[in-house]
C-alpha cells in the first residue's frame, strides 16, 4: 500500500511537470503560428505569393501540431 502510494504522488507531480511544460510549450507555438501568419499576410500585399505560401505551410502545420498536442496533452488553463 506504502509503494502504490508513493506510486501516485510521484504520477501526480510528473502529471503537473508535463502539464506545465505542454503550457510553455503551446505558448511558444502560438506565437510562432502567429508570426508565421503575419509574415504570410507581408508577403502577400508584396505579391510574394512563393513566400506567403511557404509561410502559409509553416502556420499551417504550427497548428495541426497544436492540435495533436491539445488532444495528446489536454490543455486546461
Amino acid at each position: 500500500m506504502i509503494l502504490l502510494s508513493l506510486s501516485r504522488k510521484l504520477g501526480h507531480g510528473l502529471d503537473d511537470d508535463f502539464r506545465r511544460a505542454g503550457n510553455r510549450l503551446r505558448d511558444i507555438l502560438v506565437r510562432d503560428f502567429e508570426r508565421e501568419i503575419a509574415l504570410a499576410s507581408v508577403f502577400v500585399g508584396q505579391n510574394d505569393l512563393t513566400v506567403a505560401s511557404q509561410h502559409r505551410a509553416m502556420a499551417h502545420a504550427i497548428n495541426n501540431t497544436l492540435r495533436d498536442l491539445e488532444l495528446i496533452i489536454g490543455w486546461i488553463k
